[in-house]
């Protein structure tokens, strides 16, 4: 049976409703703790930046600041250089949304999780970009499939609204695979932000182990530990990136709270199951801890930093656990 096509993602509110929530949090969403000390903005790194002080050149990247651009150095060497000076330099936040078809589940909450990680990918990008940081937006199914350049202007912030509503879903997901060539094209030293329900992270990226982990997990097991996270984290931050990742998971899927005889469609391929919720649940949310537990203990493990929030909070919560990332404090559905 073939998994039921979503709708397009729609953000479901204005964006200036996002915009002004983003304005109460403007200068307090610190991912400090995510850099490695002097970035201009709010953040202060040991990598190089803008001052008076001239240090190096540096190969430009998409998002850099046209008005640093060495053009004298370009007429002599026909390369674009960005001038490098010491003390501050902007820091660059992707953040990187899970277009699996799973995101497109919606029970317990008002939106669902796809619309949710769209609306608070908006939110913090208004909030950073207030903030004077540049912002990238990628998003994933079974392969990269957009990336956007980081960018501080504020006009930057309508262009991201497009690709996250232009962004399709995808119903056979690979995220390591996917993310892992991620790694391959962001600037040095970005700090990546991952918004996913996190349910096929538990993906090995070799290509054949991933197909048998799918088949199992359409079978109804989930491989618990999310050791398909290890070498996309490993890529990742062996290339001087920051990786956090937040958890986005629907009310219902966190309490199961069905009591009569149903019947359970998948959004990615699984074959309908007809079940009686009471003879299921304690399994079931057997499973979901596990699989958090574990996806959350290989990443610590690993160096990102994680956060898990319901889909049936407000934004204003989601927005307190980023904040508290390094922390890794979960916000309590």
């Amino acid at each position: 049976m073939n998994a039921p096509t979503p709708p397009p993602l729609r953000l479901e509110v204005a964006p200036h409703e996002l915009q002004r929530l983003a304005q109460r949090f403007g200068g307090r969403l610190s991912l400090s703790a995510l850099t490695e000390g002097p970035l201009s903005g709010h953040h202060k790194s040991r990598a190089m930046g803008a001052s008076l002080n001239f240090a190096q050149h540096r190969d430009y990247v998409p998002g850099d600041d046209p008005k640093h651009l060495d053009w004298r150095a370009y007429a002599k060497s026909d390369r674009l250089v960005v001038r490098q000076y010491q003390q501050e330099t902007n820091l660059r936040v992707f953040i990187v949304i899970d277009r699996s078809c799973s995101m497109a589940y919606r029970g317990g909450a008002e939106v669902s999780k796809g619309v949710y990680a769209a609306q608070l990918a908006a939110v913090v990008a208004w909030t950073l970009l207030l903030q004077g940081e540049a912002v990238g937006l990628a998003t994933f199914g079974g392969a990269l499939t957009h990336l956007s350049p980081a960018a501080s202007r504020r006009e930057h912030f309508w262009r991201l609204l497009r690709a996250l509503e232009a962004s399709p879903w995808e119903p056979d997901t690979h995220p390591a695979k996917a993310l892992t060539s991620l790694a391959e094209r962001l600037p040095p030293r970005s700090v990546v932000l991952v918004l996913t329900d996190g349910l096929d992270f538990a993906l090995s990226p070799n290509v054949e182990e991933g197909r048998e982990l799918r088949a199992a997990r359409r079978a109804g097991r989930y491989e618990r530990g999310g050791e398909g996270l290890s070498a996309l984290a490993a890529r990742l931050t062996s290339q001087g990136h920051r990786v956090s990742l937040m958890q986005l998971l629907d009310p219902h899927e966190l309490s199961f709270p069905f009591d009569e005889l149903s019947l359970f469609e998948g959004f990615e391929g699984e074959d309908p199951l007809k079940l009686d919720p009471s003879g299921v649940r304690e399994a079931y949310l057997d499973e979901l801890k596990a699989l958090c537990d574990g996806l959350k203990r290989r990443a610590l493990s690993m160096g990102v930093r994680y956060a898990r929030c319901s889909t049936g909070e407000p934004l204003e919560r989601a927005m307190a656990a980023l904040s508290a990332l390094s922390a890794t404090e979960e916000v309590k559905p």
